[in-house]
């Protein structure tokens, strides 16, 4: 079947409506509330690498020092977004009206699937650009300076449009995970790029527009949120704390609706039933 992006969407803000109640509480506690701890944490060491943008040597020594707290943060918030996800998911790609605990039961049944896969994606793109830039290599010495200059260019092209091909190509893990019960992370990547295979350029554009549509909106809420309250408040912990909260609700609204929006992709091109894998819960 052709692939139906105002259906997706339609469909996508409907579920969102019929359930928002309990997307709220999960949005808060899974997208929201990392957002605020690392804008109150990770405030004062943002405002000193974007102090030493220019100084390299300082940035190097700035993030060695506090590398600890950065991953702990980053890979922290990850994992609970991703339980975020795959909770959403739950309650909006499957029957048998699961209560919040149960929708977060399951999704921390299926974290180690997502883990791996990202993992496993992690692990391929390292390796594409490990042959790029083997090429890249091999280049310059057969062309000299320019044609590595020349072969960085294309490696930097090259490496971005493999990295966003494949993310479309594997959009749908999630739902598929959730949705269809797949717990080994292989197979529910060729799930996804099964899926996907030859819808490509239309989810690629639909996938477009909804991120310049979160730009469009962050940038407008930007402009008469928060620098109202730079001026306001001056720069500090509670114009931090406040552009945080601001931030963090984009984000946790955003999270939602690209949920829903991928649930609803999985369906039609799985030709799914609307309500998924209606036994989970009945």
């Amino acid at each position: 079947m052709q692939f139906d992006s105002n259906l997706a969407w339609n469909e996508a803000v409907a579920r969102v409506r019929a359930n928002r109640d309990v997307l709220m509480a999960l949005a808060g506690v899974f997208f929201l509330l990392p957002a605020l701890l690392s804008s109150v944490f990770l405030a004062d060491i943002q405002q000193q690498m974007m102090e030493l943008a220019q100084d390299s040597e300082g940035l190097e020594a700035l993030i060695s020092a506090n590398l600890g707290t950065i991953l702990a943060f980053g890979i922290g918030g990850m994992l609970v977004q991703f339980v975020g996800y795959l909770a959403a998911t739950v309650i909006l790609g499957v029957g048998g009206r699961p209560s919040v605990g149960e929708a977060i039961s399951v999704a921390l049944r299926a974290v180690p699937t997502l883990i791996g896969a990202t993992l496993l994606y992690i692990v391929g793109i390292t390796l594409v650009s490990f042959v790029l830039g083997l090429l890249v290599a091999l280049g310059s010495l057969v062309a000299g300076t320019a044609g590595a200059s020349l072969g960085g260019v294309v490696m930097l092209i090259g490496l971005f449009g493999v990295s966003i091909w494949s993310a479309v190509r594997l959009s749908l893990l999630v739902p598929v995970i959730v949705r269809e019960g797949l717990a080994n992370p292989v197979a529910a990547m060729r799930r996804s790029w099964e899926l996907t295979g030859g819808h490509t350029p239309r989810l690629l554009g639909f996938y477009a527009l909804l991120m310049l549509g979160y730009l469009a909106i962050s940038f407008m809420v930007s402009l008469l949120l928060i620098t109202p309250l730079s001026l306001v408040f001056g720069a500090g912990a509670v114009t931090n704390f406040l552009a945080g909260v601001v931030a963090g609700l984009i984000g946790a609204v955003s999270n939602v609706l690209l949920v829903a929006v991928l649930v609803r992709v999985h369906a039609q091109l799985s030709h799914a039933t609307p309500d998924g894998q209606a036994s989970l819960f009945d």
